[in-house]
């Protein structure tokens, strides 16, 4: 069995790993460490919550450990992160691992006042772990100089590609030197993905563990539902599991998010809060730490908690809401069952999420388990539309009863146009004849071609 001390670790990074709890590296930390020990440029890609961040963390602590101390406003290290949450995790993990040493780190985002991130800079920091608008913010203010950055890393980098961070990436990656060393981590590697790690490694080392897709001890359930009674299923759904240790439930929207927290409180008897955009940072910094030590047991988030956040023993993950890609659900069903844990995803699916179900049995290439929850009492739609499809057999897919039940209609082309003329069908565009626009445009070329003393004057 592979150890830490296989590597070409000093005696001083040891003992921090061993401070923080790491006993065995996990099968992303095995390849990618001593990789990266060497230089090499990587692009890592594994399963959510296989320790993805102390895999870059443990060789840029050893590296910076035979480093001078970092100048004011110079950090060595920079960590690029799509949401506060996750900034804050990797500080977290930082400061566990490089416990005994004298490395400093911050984070920078949104939601805190500049001066007190400046005043950190001042102090000097040897990794700067930062959400990409706010880094921009301190460059553009001159408070923050990127010449010394000997290391760059970009975690979760498919996430960043979602929020829309592609131009604000290539503005960081002008201002850093050529020189450094690039780590890319991400659970997904989409085509957008391979061209930015073109652009920006130099012959990097790809490095892929396992299958991107949701883990095997995962549990993973479909339950359809009409829309109207997702809240009243997910009650009930709640009220008969028995070993309910920490619940993550998905919304879509924070006004849901809102709604939804207190009616599965007061349901369950489980303390719960919410989590999305419209909190502060310290509240949304409080409901993730009262949902880490256990104070509540139930979060309600949308999915700024869908990506990188490392939180132990989340026994359940509920999809209220179907996930728009099947990313985001690989995501959140990846936040149960970490670290070899067993866990359970539920999903509810609405008759409107049906394409959205089937998108993510092909990615996951697998159909995945349908069922009807026993002496629950539907309400089932008029039968015009097809009630059997909320009364799947055992086994069989949301796809399937959907589908076969209730194949899509075509599209039908309107008989007739917007100014009431009747719709002529033309099997051949050529034959189709001429709009006026058209007749205009045929016109002023023939005119073109005539001689001045050929054209009409008006």
């Amino acid at each position: 069995m592979t150890s830490f001390k296989d590597f070409a670790l000093s005696d001083d990074t040891l003992e921090g790993i061993e401070r923080a709890g790491f006993a065995s590296p996990t099968a992303i930390q095995e390849l990618v460490i001593p990789a990266a020990l060497e230089g090499r440029d990587i692009i890592g890609c594994a399963q959510t919550g296989t320790g993805k961040t102390a895999a870059f963390l443990i060789p840029i602590i050893e590296a910076l450990g035979d480093m001078k101390e970092a100048r004011r406003f110079h950090p060595r290290a920079l960590v690029v992160v799509p949401t506060r949450e996750l900034a804050q995790q990797v500080i977290d993990h930082f400061e566990a691992l490089s416990q005994g040493s004298e490395l400093r780190a911050t984070a920078v985002y949104g939601g805190v006042e500049l001066g007190r991130q400046e005043h950190d800079f001042d102090q000097g920091v040897e990794v700067l772990v930062a959400t990409p608008g706010r880094l921009l913010e301190h460059l553009e203010r001159g408070a923050l100089k990127l010449r010394d950055i000997s290391f760059f890393v970009i975690d979760e980098a498919d996430r960043m590609l979602d929020a829309g961070f592609i131009a604000d990436l290539r503005r960081i990656v002008d201002k850093l030197p050529e020189r450094r060393q690039t780590m890319l981590f991400s659970a997904t590697m989409p085509p957008e993905m391979e061209r930015l790690a073109r652009a920006i490694l130099s012959e990097p080392e790809r490095i892929q563990v396992g299958l991107v897709a949701p883990r095997e001890r995962i549990t993973e359930v479909f339950y359809p539902v009409m829309e109207s009674q997702k809240t009243d299923l997910l009650k009930e759904i709640l009220s008969r599991e028995q070993d309910l240790q920490k619940v993550m439930v998905f919304v879509r929207t924070r006004a849901r998010a809102k709604e939804l927290a207190p009616a599965l409180a007061a349901v369950t008897g489980l303390a719960a809060d919410e989590l999305h955009a419209d909190l502060t940072q310290a509240q949304r910094t409080a409901a993730l730490e009262n949902f880490r030590t256990g104070r509540t047991r139930l979060l309600v988030a949308t999915d700024v908690a869908a990506r990188g956040l490392d939180i132990e023993a989340v026994s359940h993950v509920i999809n209220y809401d179907v996930p728009n890609t099947p990313d985001d659900y690989i995501h959140r069903v990846g936040r149960t069952a970490r670290l070899d844990r067993a866990g359970s995803a539920m999903t509810l699916v609405s008759p409107k999420e049906l394409a959205l179900s089937l998108a993510i049995e092909e990615a996951v290439r697998r159909p995945i388990r349908t069922q009807r929850l026993e002496n629950f009492v539907y309400e089932f739609p008029p039968e015009s539309e097809e009630p059997e499809a909320l009364r799947p057999a055992q086994g069989d897919t949301v796809a399937r009863e959907f589908t076969e039940r209730k194949p899509v209609a075509e599209k039908r082309e309107k008989p007739f146009t917007k100014s009431g003329q009747l719709r002529p069908k033309f099997r051949d565009p050529d034959d189709r004849p001429p709009r006026r626009n058209e007749k205009k445009r045929e016109a002023k070329k023939i005119m073109n071609k005539r001689l001045p003393h050929q054209r009409k004057r008006k």
